[in-house]
């Protein structure tokens, strides 16, 4: 499973650290945790294609918040040095770690201030701008495979972009899940109307636990929601 904090802004916590240790713990307890290292004896190129699509991942989808962000009128993620396409901008180094030890991590959160947006959907646009970002990478990565190119080349080339193709298709729709502190908790947070959206501030104060919760209890659910979708848009975009 692949995961990004959340962005900051309404709500803006940082749980992933918490939720990351405790699944990390969770798996190697019960023995069911496979982790890309173990893999990569056996699949090398496997490997190598996984955390290049992680990588490039993560890095346009950070680098898209910060500029929707800035676009939008707040300059808080450029003045950090956000606004970047250097993957060490927005590299978390535990989320790294866990990325090569467990198979799902988190790049570091784009922080913007919800003031400075110049639109009352600010937020939500902010938020959509990274997956997004992710999607169109992967239909970028797709089009060699889709009209054959890659194959012609072969080999290394064609694992590698269908390895950018399917787990930024899954960035996207993981990230979409409207629970905090994913992208799609701001998403929703943006769309309401000011009175709810105090709600919906104390909701992302508890999502992450709820995040936690289906994770180790009901894994198959949240598996269903995502990389079944992942796949359709992935298989639609090579097709």
């Amino acid at each position: 499973m692949l995961a990004r904090r959340g962005i900051g802004g309404p709500g803006g916590i940082e749980p992933l650290l918490i939720l990351g240790l405790v699944l990390l713990l969770y798996g190697f307890i019960t023995g069911g945790l496979v982790s890309p290292v173990q893999r990569a004896s056996e699949d090398p190129l496997g490997f190598i294609a996984f955390i290049i699509a992680i990588v490039l991942g993560i890095t346009v989808h950070e680098f898209m918040h910060a500029y929707a962000a800035h676009r939008l009128g707040d300059d808080t993620a450029r003045l950090l040095g956000r606004l970047s396409l250097n993957p060490m901008a927005h590299l978390d180094p535990f989320g790294t770690l866990l990325l090569v030890l467990a198979g799902f991590g988190y790049g570091k959160p784009v922080p913007f201030n919800e003031s400075r947006l110049r639109t009352a959907m600010g937020v939500t646009f902010v938020a959509l701008a990274g997956p997004i970002a992710n999607v169109a990478l992967a239909a970028l990565c797709a089009l060699p495979l889709r009209f054959g190119t890659a194959s012609v080349i072969g080999g290394a080339y064609e694992e590698i972009l269908t390895a950018i193709v399917l787990w930024n298709c899954v960035l996207a729709i993981f990230n979409l899940v409207p629970i905090p502190p994913l992208d799609g908790a701001n998403v929703v947070y943006g769309l309401l109307p000011p009175r709810m959206q105090y709600s919906w501030r104390t909701y992302q104060q508890y999502g992450p636990f709820l995040l936690l919760g289906i994770l180790l209890l009901a894994p198959r659910v949240l598996s269903a929601l995502v990389f079944g979708p992942a796949l359709a848009l992935a298989r639609f975009l090579v097709g």
